[in-house]
């Protein structure tokens, strides 16, 4: 069974985290979902407070780590000695996601050097200024690295970790229940084809 990894840290922002940890635990046959984070819980922008699971460095056991995002919680983890250490990623193993302003650590860690990736359009010159290439897309996948931008881009990046570890039937089971009624098709449609365009 795969174990998939979403890293959290204060003032995380809500939504990121939240359609995340939903749409991954729809099924419980695949794969187990732990949240990681330097201490025992963490409050996000709302105030909403989230257990975790174990500590940040506990991500090295994981076959997919996904980075959550906040405004405010980025920056602080950022300039964080303790998560920042913590942050071991292999890419050769480990399929790894951000969604939103979570791209700033792959940047951070040297992930990004050479390769596109995107962030949501408030945080694009911050990471430009990192010197990453920066693209306005709501999905960019670099082999084993996939970075969202914008909230709602949970649906592709949740999508491209399915596929990945099963197939496209395993995304269309996970994200059966999140789509508006009568607009299946709809929707089929279009996280498929912005998967499959963010591949680089």
């Amino acid at each position: 069974m795969y174990q998939i990894a979403i890293v959290i840290f204060d003032e995380f922002t809500d939504i990121d985290f939240f359609l995340m940890r939903d749409i991954l635990g729809r099924t419980t046959t695949d794969w187990t979902v732990k949240v990681l984070g330097t201490k025992p819980s963490h409050r996000s922008s709302l105030g909403m407070t989230v257990e975790t699971h174990g500590h940040v460095s506990e991500i090295t056991d994981a076959d997919v780590v996904l980075f959550s995002s906040g405004y405010k919680g980025v920056p602080a983890a950022l300039a964080d000695p303790e998560f920042m250490s913590a942050l071991k990623l292999d890419p050769t193993r480990q399929l790894l996601g951000s969604i939103c302003a979570g791209s700033f650590f792959f940047a951070k860690l040297g992930l990004l050097d050479n390769i596109s990736a995107t962030t949501h359009p408030d945080a694009k010159p911050a990471l430009v200024a990192m010197g990453v290439d920066v693209e306005d897309s709501a999905l960019v996948v670099n082999g084993n690295i996939a970075t969202a931008g914008g909230c709602l881009s949970s649906l592709y990046l949740t999508g491209w970790v399915a596929e990945r570890l099963f197939d496209s039937a395993k995304r269309r089971e996970i994200h059966r229940q999140l789509i508006p009624a009568g607009q299946a098709d709809v929707f089929d449609a279009l996280i498929e084809s912005s998967i499959a365009s963010a591949i680089r």
